[in-house]
């Protein structure tokens, strides 16, 4: 039995060096998983609980969208590793969108990259608000809108009270596709164009509106939309 434990340890310390010298380059998929989950099940088979993680979902990024319940019911997991699996996603997210708000939004490059990490994880399609100051960094980002772009004139409220909130004048809007692509439909047109005008009346300036699905984002205003309106 200590011989079993010595080799289990022993590949434990292993795996963690790997991942202090190279992070996750070198890693196969289980074996990320097989290391996230040593810390809250240090005395169990990780890589097997792993490998039946997989397998249920199909792949490393399924298993982190997968709903906590689901991933609890994995023999070995539990409520605890399924908690810490489905913080890993929501720090990425914070992660990428911190390191873009401490820079100015200034190319629709980086508006696109933190919307993407904004949206990072999302299903359901949203709305969101990002507020910006003179500077072009951002003062604040919310939902104000969850299930389409169906209401616009509770959309065009909600817009305004949040941006006097925040104090600023400059805003950028972003809608995501969960199961489309990053082009802007008949709708996202549409809706932008009766935005648009509204915000300008109360003294507002749309800087753009950004379509987000899994994969990219892609900028309304690059495409050509915003002198039309």
């Amino acid at each position: 039995m200590a011989s079993n434990d010595n080799l289990h340890q022993g590949h434990r310390q292993r795996l963690k060096e790997r991942f202090v010298k190279n992070g996750f380059d070198s890693f196969q998929p289980h074996e990320i998983l097989e290391l996230l989950l040593f810390y809250t099940r240090p005395r169990i088979d990780t890589n097997v609980i792993a490998h039946e993680l997989i397998n249920k979902f199909g792949s490393i990024s399924k298993v982190f969208d997968a709903e906590i319940e689901d991933i609890a019911e994995v023999n070995g997991v539990g409520e605890n590793s399924a908690v810490l699996i489905k913080m890993i996603p929501q720090l990425s997210k914070v992660y990428g969108c911190n390191l873009i708000e401490n820079d100015q939004l200034d190319t629709s490059r980086k508006v696109c990259r933190y919307f993407y990490n904004l949206f990072l994880g999302v299903k359901t399609e949203q709305l969101k608000i990002a507020c910006l100051d003179d500077n072009l960094h951002v003062v604040a980002s919310g939902m104000v809108l969850e299930g389409g772009l169906s209401s616009m004139p509770i959309n065009v409220r909600k817009i305004v009270e949040f941006t006097y909130r925040s104090k600023c004048e400059m805003v950028i809007l972003a809608h995501n596709h969960p199961n489309g692509v990053a082009v802007a439909s008949d709708d996202d047109v549409k809706a932008t164009m009766k935005i648009y005008p509204v915000l300008k009346s109360v003294g507002i300036r749309l800087l753009d509106h950004i379509i987000v699905n899994p994969q990219t984002a892609s900028s309304m205003y690059d495409a050509g939309y915003f002198s039309t309106f």
